[in-house]
């Protein structure tokens, strides 16, 4: 082919009309997600890909696909911060921070470490006994633990570790 040929086809497809897209595609206004517009259909309105999408916006939350900078609260009023699949919080029985996909624990096993200690706190309840109170971190609030690299922890500490030793007290 001919450098003029390639240059009239080029031009012929620069100058051609632009032809409307036989579907027209959006973006839902909560997900994010593309999607062929419709138009409202029944309680669906045209801007979302789901009812599921619409009640969740509707019911005052921000879009999904918008970086958020809202620090929300959730247990014991600690500040959550969005994550890769949902919330980072701390595990319900090891306190390890996690990315929250709906469930209270990190792992399995700690489900059943939560589920055993609750448990044994209903059992305890029945009986009268209360259980020992533990020592708090002055700086978090964590709780200290009683072991720490196979050796009992002194009764005098009063940090959960050496960051938070170092870090101003909120007292």
């Amino acid at each position: 082919m001919k450098q003029s040929d390639i240059a009239a086809v080029i031009e012929r497809d620069l100058l051609r009309a632009e032809s409307k897209p036989n579907a027209n595609i959006v973006a839902c206004w909560s997900s994010a997600r593309t999607f062929r517009y419709r138009g409202r259909q029944g309680d669906l309105n045209g801007n979302f890909c789901s009812l599921r999408c619409q009640d969740w916006y509707d019911a005052g939350n921000p879009a999904l696909h918008q970086e958020s900078t809202t620090v929300y609260r959730w247990r014991d009023d600690s500040p959550m911060r969005m994550g890769k699949h949902g919330f980072l919080i701390n595990c319900a029985n090891c306190g390890q921070e996690f990315d929250n996909k709906g469930l209270r624990c990190c792992t399995t096993d700690c489900e059943r470490s939560y589920r055993e200690r609750q448990d044994n706190l209903a059992i305890m309840a029945e009986v009268g006994m209360e259980p020992t109170a533990k020592r708090r971190c002055r700086t978090c609030g964590a709780r200290i633990p009683k072991w720490r690299k196979g050796r009992k922890a002194s009764s005098a500490m009063r940090f959960c570790s050496r960051k938070c030793a170092r870090r101003p007290q909120d007292t």
